[in-house]
């Protein structure tokens, strides 16, 4: 069981893990560079044609992109990327960004995906070897593939980056921890291939999605609010705190993340005496803690805590809830009804 923990643990990590290794691997990333005040906050719900259309300044943008024949994006950690032109072979060691080739119907841009989604037999990954994932890369097959682009992990491959730049191979990190960033990287995808628009179009309609859901909320008060504890593992208690895709989302379905509160930040322990304390409302937790509520309900630690005494402990799956892409959308639903079903209507997996 500490086995399976050890490997969910490294690999849910990868895109959140605390700011330290930003100073040790490259420059600090700054949202605000990724993306131009996106921000869903006191946002109302727009119409879908306005939401999907992209203003005239994006439009010039995307036209003088095309005279000039070159590609520049910024990548998760603030590097710039330049190509020459749309690229046509692309290794793929990110799973969420796998997803995003996926939404914007462009699999026969990638060459190879990560060792991890291939072990696991996700969908995505059927026919493929798998060139590498967070414990390193694959070297002998990248240049076997000879790709234009490999789009990879911001998490220990330091040496590994060096070494594609050495071999003379371009390569983009990628790193999202907030859904600002997440709709950056869903239009940094449509650019590196020559699918601005398609790019574009999938990113908003993410945003669209979403502040429907804000828009149902806006008139619930603080107090309205029920505090929901992640239980991202039991032995020890794990959880997600500030800094985090997941408490982000939990925000928005209308909860109140009470590791958050604490002042607690990334993915840190959680005494039994601290979760007693603050007594959640709602547990959630990821499929792969358990496929069953009864594992956290049947938990004797967890007993007088009221989200186990009302038996509000749901079970979600992992994907839609820990990779920033357009997928995400889901995870959000399903948190939404699970926190406030009063609004959303009883809780129900969404794959």
């Amino acid at each position: 069981m500490k086995k399976v923990f050890k490997i969910f643990l490294a690999f849910i990590i990868i895109t959140v893990l605390a700011s330290v290794f930003l100073i040790t691997s490259c420059k600090s990333p700054s949202d605000n560079t990724l993306v131009q005040n996106d921000t869903l906050e006191n946002s109302s719900v727009v119409s879908e044609e306005s939401a999907l259309s992209p203003t005239s300044a994006e439009t010039d943008n995307i036209t003088q992109e095309k005279k000039s024949g070159k590609i520049e994006v910024t990548d998760g950690m603030g590097n710039i990327l330049t190509l020459e032109k749309a690229a046509e072979k692309i290794i793929v060691l990110t799973p969420s960004v796998l997803e995003i080739f996926d939404g914007l119907n462009a699999m026969d841009k990638v060459v190879e995906v990560d060792s991890w989604t291939v072990q696991m037999g996700e969908p995505l990954a059927e026919g493929f070897q798998g060139a590498g994932d967070a414990n390193g890369i694959n070297f002998e097959m990248v240049t076997k593939l000879d790709p234009d682009l490999v789009i990879v992990e911001r998490f220990g491959l330091n040496e590994d980056y060096k070494k594609l730049n050495e071999l003379g191979y371009k390569s983009y990190i990628t790193f999202s921890t907030s859904l600002a960033a997440t709709y950056a990287e869903i239009e940094n995808m449509g650019k590196i291939i020559g699918m601005d628009e398609e790019g574009k179009k999938l990113s908003n309609n993410l945003k669209y999605s979403i502040s429907k859901i804000e828009a149902e909320l806006k008139e619930t008060g603080k107090n309205e609010r029920p505090g929901v504890f992640y239980m991202v593992w039991n032995d020890p208690i794990m959880s997600a705190g500030k800094n985090t895709f997941i408490s982000e989302l939990i925000e928005i379905a209308g909860g109140v993340n009470i590791v958050a509160e604490d002042g607690l930040s990334d993915w840190p322990e959680y005494s039994i005496e601290k979760l007693i304390e603050n007594n959640p409302d709602i547990i959630i937790a990821p499929f792969s803690l358990a496929t069953d509520p009864s594992v956290i309900l049947n938990d004797s630690r967890f007993s007088s805590i009221n989200a186990v005494i009302n038996k509000k402990v749901y079970i979600i799956p992992d994907n839609p809830i820990s990779r920033p892409n357009q997928n995400v959308i889901k995870g959000l639903q399903m948190l939404s009804k699970a926190i406030h079903p009063e609004i959303f209507g009883e809780f129900e997996i969404i794959q």
